[in-house]
């Protein structure tokens, strides 16, 4: 019995520790991941070319994660579309789907008319899952800013109003007094 028991024992505790690191428990906390740069993940866009968030060095940056399944995305991206259509912004905006369901996508974006920048997770649901960039509520909408080092220096889980995106977006408030 005790020789099963030390045996099993081990066993049990990696399974449980596999299972926890699967499910995100382990995952970076958003303390953990403030002022360093945001985890690398492979993205495409909707033609099918590969991105990098390196690509959005140099600029700040505010990246909108959704998810063609979300309901509350679908009226965040009107209103992104309302507050970005034909303006310059002096920050960058990229939304990011969190789903691999490209038709799904494509059909969100025609429905919420929004033209601007998206890109694609390959990783999908397992971004959120694992509460990659700092998202221990593994929820979208998702929205975190980036410094010109691609670094996360805020998020937010509550921005959806015109004038909050506005303020964001155009006026440059920090999303941390929205």
């Amino acid at each position: 019995m005790k020789k099963w028991m030390l045996i099993s024992l081990p066993i049990l505790f990696f399974i449980g520790f596999a299972g926890a690191n699967y499910l995100g428990f382990l995952s970076p906390s958003f303390t953990s991941v403030v002022n360093k740069p945001i985890q690398r993940i492979d993205l495409i866009d909707l033609q099918g070319s590969r991105h990098s968030f390196d690509e959005l060095k140099g600029n700040d940056t505010v990246i909108y994660f959704f998810a063609s399944w979300c309901t509350p995305c679908y009226k965040s991206l009107m209103t992104l579309e309302k507050v970005t259509a034909n303006k310059q912004l002096p920050i960058n905006l990229l939304a990011v789907a969190l789903d691999d369901d490209i038709d799904e996508i494509n059909r969100m974006l025609i429905k919420t008319g929004f033209t601007g920048k998206v890109w694609i997770a390959s990783e999908g649901t397992m971004a959120l899952q694992k509460r990659y960039f700092g998202n221990e509520g593994r929820a979208v909408p998702y929205v975190v800013k980036l410094d010109r080092d691609t670094n996360i220096i805020e998020r937010s889980y509550k921005l959806n109003q015109l004038t909050q995106w506005q303020s964001v977006l155009r006026d440059g408030v920090s999303l941390n007094k929205i």
